[in-house]
């Protein structure tokens, strides 16, 4: 991974709980030079991770039965942990409270750094840029915010981030089938989520609320022509809402790796 940060998290003990499509990732990155420990809901992919040199166990945090409290075997020794799992607007509150329940009974009163990987989903779709402040309460959706504010609630320490559309990788946009192609996109490259991350846990950052979202915001057809090789449409205009991340910027004094989400 090509980094043009100098900061580096080194000697850390860090849990990935959820190690999906994106905790894959982060583990590689933060692997180099701290121990990583990971969870994951099959035991195909733990046995992967295990190969992968990870100390891994299968865990579900779905259950409505009552869960076990015998807490995360080597949480005492971790200095950070990473939630990757996800919470969606499409799921139900008392879904998501079951799954805050399991989560938190897992990393039991854990008061070092942790992190939630939430979503730009929280923002409604309207023609305006959006920042972390933009809005009230009551323009969110109530499902993602529920979430967050479950987090907050119990481990004020927690660190926020809400994720645009995840690509990279084998994630190319132009790949997918692709509707309302004048909208323009919030997407974000996973390598700017991981050098994002690793920058806030070597300064020991708490307790943020930050949009992690690629600064430039081109339609969805500049996208799809500009990765198929097509000569752009300059007079296009988008529409849509744009998620800014000038905060995160500014705050963390932090350059996006992947400006363009054409070059993604």
């Amino acid at each position: 991974m090509t980094k043009k940060m100098t900061v580096e998290a080194s000697n850390f003990r860090i849990g990935i709980v959820g190690c999906g499509w994106l905790g894959m990732y982060i583990a590689r990155h933060l692997t180099p030079n701290n121990k990583i420990y990971t969870t994951t809901t099959t035991e195909q992919k733990n046995t992967e991770l295990i190969s992968m040199g990870y100390d891994s166990i299968v865990m579900h945090f779905e259950d409505y039965e009552v869960f076990d409290n015998s807490y995360w075997r080597v949480l005492n020794t971790l200095d950070c942990i990473i939630i990757t799992v996800p919470f969606s607007k499409r799921e139900s509150i008392p879904v998501i409270q079951n799954r805050f329940k399991n989560i938190s009974s897992f990393i039991n009163n854990f008061d070092k750094q942790l992190f939630l990987m939430s979503s730009i989903g929280i923002y409604p779709d309207i023609q305006m840029d959006i920042s972390e402040n933009s809005l009230t309460e009551d323009f969110l959706d109530p499902s993602i915010l529920f979430a967050e504010q479950l987090f907050k609630s119990r481990f004020s320490q927690v660190n926020i981030l809400r994720l645009g559309g995840l690509m990279g990788g084998s994630r190319v946009f132009s790949n997918y089938k692709i509707k309302a192609t004048n909208q323009v996109v919030n997407h974000v490259h996973f390598e700017d989520i991981c050098l994002i991350l690793e920058k806030m846990i070597s300064e020991n950052i708490k307790s943020k609320t930050y949009n992690v979202v690629a600064p430039l915001h081109p339609t969805k057809q500049e996208v799809i022509d500009y990765q198929k090789g097509k000569n752009q449409t300059s007079n296009i205009q988008g529409y849509g809402r744009k998620i800014t991340s000038d905060l995160l910027q500014k705050e963390l004094k932090y350059e996006y790796l992947h400006m363009d989400p054409r070059a993604f």
